[in-house]
């Protein structure tokens, strides 16, 4: 990591305004922000909304990370800079986790505008590394994530890293999820 902050750099095959659109609109936000959870909307909210400033397509949330698109001869390059670690002190011990956050996310972002654009989808998330028993096709791969394409889920986009599985479905039914979560760990309820 460098003084200047993380860098992380994506390609979308689809116009600026478009891609834009997906950081401005909400319920465009929900096809490639985090996973499905009761607290989503508030979340998206919070960072693309209440503590966010715009210039053009540019996109500084919570004041320090910045999110520049511009055109490119593939569509839409997106850049997200990360303020260097101890910009926010209280975030410190969370920085790379937030890191990570985003990379997953800004995939997500490419994959919702090229394979399932203005699509709903359905999401399941486990907080560990967790062998669905399917196999994909590469979309990306990270220093600590790796995400594939599986036609079976819609075709969908599963991540992985140590610390986690995100899996992104379209055209799901409410059985069908279940299904596919019950592939994969229980998780106790939260005790809040």
């Amino acid at each position: 990591m460098s003084d200047e902050g993380v860098r992380i750099e994506i390609t979308v095959a689809a116009p600026v305004d478009e891609v834009w659109q997906s950081f401005r609109d909400k319920e465009k936000l929900r096809h490639w922000h985090g996973w499905d959870l009761p607290e989503l909307d508030a979340e998206i909210d919070h960072i693309y909304f209440q503590n966010a400033e715009e210039d053009g397509t540019t996109l500084i949330v919570h004041n320090h990370d910045t999110f520049v698109l511009t055109p490119v001869p593939e569509g839409t390059r997106v850049v997200l800079t990360r303020a260097p670690k101890g910009t926010s002190p209280e975030w410190d011990d969370y920085y790379e986790d937030i890191t990570e956050g985003w990379i997953t996310f800004l995939h997500q972002l490419k994959f919702a505008h090229e394979f399932h654009p203005g699509e709903k989808r359905r999401t399941l998330f486990w907080p560990s590394e967790v062998d669905l028993g399917v196999s994909g096709k590469p979309f990306f791969e990270s220093e600590n994530q790796r995400g594939v394409v599986v036609e079976e889920f819609g075709p969908g986009l599963v991540v992985t890293s140590a610390k986690m599985t995100v899996v992104t479905t379209y055209g799901f039914s409410d059985a069908e999820l279940e299904e596919l979560r019950g592939r994969g760990p229980q998780l106790e309820a939260d005790p809040k």
